[in-house]
């Protein structure tokens, strides 16, 4: 089962930051010194050669201030150490909601995954140039992202591990649900968002 879940900062609509309207939250250090999130375009979709594409971002973190580490993919089911991405993996988007659970917002299905950073420049609505970095794409139609009151939902929280808890998220802002403890809880999960008709939010609010 290849499936990655990545931790985020809490957005509406992951279509650009919007002053007083999605602006993101409880994104960690970076997010409260700059009011700022490169995950903000996550659900954007951008129009390429290859059709229109969403193109996420989550922080793989530093040992030393400096350079983010390299995800390990060889920990996806069926990648190697050799392999520079991945294909065909179900993302699923968390972020820390107001009350400090975990909360699914949303998910790419048949993403390609990358060990390291890839950018891209594009051009934005209000004609200047952005250059997104990205570690996670997929094709716009493959990507879904929950509304609010969707999120609320018992059923889209996400896990952290603790005392009687043996999988889930722990320090790290990504988890590859590779425990076998964590196997059942897994396959609901994609029976569940493969059942339900949800669509990618297009609108800004």
């Amino acid at each position: 089962m290849r499936i990655l879940f990545c931790n985020i900062a809490y957005m509406k609509y992951y279509k650009g930051i919007i002053k007083n309207v999605d602006e993101p939250r409880y994104g960690g250090e970076y997010v409260l010194r700059t009011g700022d999130a490169h995950e903000k375009y996550n659900f954007m979709p951008y129009d390429t050669q290859e059709g229109k594409l969403c193109l996420g971002f989550f922080e793989t973190k530093s040992t030393n201030g400096e350079f983010s580490n390299q995800l390990h993919i060889e920990r996806i089911e069926g990648v190697s150490r050799r392999d520079e991405f991945a294909e065909n993996v179900l993302v699923v988007w968390c972020a820390k909601y107001h009350d400090n659970r975990t909360v699914i917002v949303g998910w790419y299905r048949n993403a390609t995954v990358y060990r390291y950073y890839e950018s891209v420049d594009v051009n934005l609505e209000d004609g200047s140039l952005y250059t997104q970095n990205f570690n996670i794409e997929a094709a716009a139609d493959d990507c879904v992202l929950l509304t609010e009151g969707q999120r609320n939902v018992h059923s889209w929280q996400a896990p952290r591990k603790n005392k009687t808890r043996s999988y889930g998220y722990g320090q790290a802002n990504v988890w590859f649900a590779s425990e076998e403890s964590a196997a059942g809880y897994a396959q609901e999960l994609i029976i569940d968002e493969l059942n339900n008709d949800h669509q990618l939010i297009q609108e800004k609010g």
